[in-house]
This record gives C-alpha cells, sequence and structure tokens, in this order.
C-alpha cells in the first residue's frame, strides 16, 4: 500500500488495522464503521497538500505540468495491490 495514503487515512481518523491475525488479507482500513466524517478530513487532507504543492511552485515559476508532475511524484502511485 502506498505509504502516503496510509498516512493521510491514518491522519483524517480511520481506523485502521494492525498486525491482528484476523484482519483480511492485504486490507489496511477497517471498513466496518460509519467514515462520513473521516472521508470529509481525507478528502480535505488530499486537496491540502496538492494546494501547498502549487503554492510553493508559485514561488518557483512552475508550470501547471509541472505542478501536475510534483502531485503525481509526491503521492505515488496508488498500489491498492501488494
Amino acid at each position: 500500500m502506498n505509504p502516503k495514503f496510509i498516512e493521510l487515512v491514518d491522519k483524517a481518523g480511520f481506523a485502521l488495522w494492525e498486525d491482528e491475525d484476523w484482519r483480511p488479507r492485504d486490507a489496511f482500513v477497517d471498513w466496518s464503521s460509519n467514515y462520513d466524517k473521516e472521508l470529509e478530513k481525507f478528502y480535505e487532507l488530499i486537496v491540502e497538500e496538492c494546494v501547498n504543492i502549487c503554492v510553493n511552485g508559485m514561488t518557483t515559476q512552475m508550470t501547471s505540468g509541472g505542478a501536475a508532475m510534483r502531485i503525481r511524484q509526491h503521492f505515488g502511485p496508488l498500489q491498492l495491490d501488494e
């Protein structure tokens, strides 16, 4: 799983599986709860990180294509399957 994804879902407050033997194979988030608030926070965290990349790029005259490339590099591939 992409480490940035795990970091953001943890910051957003999702319940994460630890090393429990009974966890579903390759599962990181315990989806058995209502995550309406956490999904909203996750969305805000992603937008905030993207905005910060763009704002920081403005000081270096980064193009929109450069910003898109930096955002992709920052988050990396989602890698749902390991």
